[in-house]
């Protein structure tokens, strides 16, 4: 189940990255859980793996957890993850925060199953029932901008057939950990998306079309070849007496080569035309994580 709080929300979490710019800062608060549902030990480890979906990606700076614990003691106190006062967001300031990742354990806990297959023979195999709250909030405005629950597929259980399944209620739940780690990284992707400048266009064909296209964006940023990235153009339009920034679609570029921490090499797979163009004109343009 997907909620999201604003239509804008990713104009105001989404990483403004280019060469020459700092990756986002992120700290990651220390996890919640419901009484009786899930242990300290269960907590500590569905945390690390949210924590790693972000390191791995090599796109954000990560607050050392150690400043992160000034917090601990104060969202401890609040019991949920359903309420997150100024207190917490004003800290986070403090340490260099540009986004707190708030998670709340609803459930990690793992139930027996006995299955006898009509002679005699019982297997005692476990499932796992695993369900996360997971928010992002701005600490420059102090709102929640995006709250998701993540858990395994409906009906998706570990267990339950004979012969197959946890051999303990830890080892289920472990399982069932590695099992929404793909939802975690998609919910980091989703949500913080990155954007790069065209450094400069390489190759055109006969009729003047963009075909190769030099991106300030590598390694240090995560990306890889293969990887494919859309092109927009950013225009400001007046709606109502207010000022807002659209953003066009106007093509689609893939990774050929990295080159090294911040620049790589860009095939386009669309919009050749338009991209030279505009890029000649000098409009603004910029490539974002699809």
């Amino acid at each position: 189940m997907k909620k999201v709080l604003t239509s804008a929300a990713l104009l105001f979490f989404a990483a403004t990255l280019s060469f020459g710019q700092e990756k986002t800062s992120v700290g990651i608060l220390p996890f919640t859980y419901v009484e009786n549902a899930a242990s300290f030990q269960d907590v500590n480890s569905i945390q690390e793996t949210v924590t790693n979906a972000f390191v791995k990606t090599k796109r954000f700076s990560i607050v050392d957890r150690s400043k992160m614990d000034a917090l601990k003691k104060e969202k401890e106190l609040q019991k949920s993850d359903d309420f997150i006062d100024g207190s917490i967001v004003e800290q986070g300031k403090n340490v260099g925060a540009s986004f707190l990742v708030s998670g709340h354990i609803i459930s990690a806990q793992a139930e027996q199953m006995r299955t006898d297959d009509g002679k005699g023979n019982v297997s005692i195999t476990y499932k796992a029932k695993l369900a996360i709250s997971l928010k992002v909030i701005d600490v420059s405005t102090g709102q929640v901008i995006t709250s998701e629950t993540i858990e395994p597929k409906s009906g998706s259980t570990l267990g339950g057939m004979f012969g197959i399944g946890a051999s303990s209620s830890s080892d289920a739940i472990t399982k069932s950990i590695t099992k929404i780690q793909d939802k975690i990284d998609d919910f980091v992707s989703r949500n913080f998306p990155i954007f790069f400048s065209i450094a400069e266009i390489q190759e055109k064909d006969s009729k003047g079309s963009a075909t190769t296209i030099l991106l300030a964006g590598g390694s240090g940023f995560g990306l890889k070849k293969g990887d494919k990235l859309k092109v927009v153009e950013l225009t400001e339009i007046e709606v109502n007496g207010k000022k807002m920034t659209r953003k066009k679609e106007i093509g689609e570029i893939k990774i050929t080569k990295i080159e090294d921490e911040n620049f790589s090499i860009c095939s386009v797979n669309n919009g050749g035309d338009l991209i030279n163009s505009k890029f000649e004109a000098k409009a603004k343009l910029q490539v974002i994580t699809k």
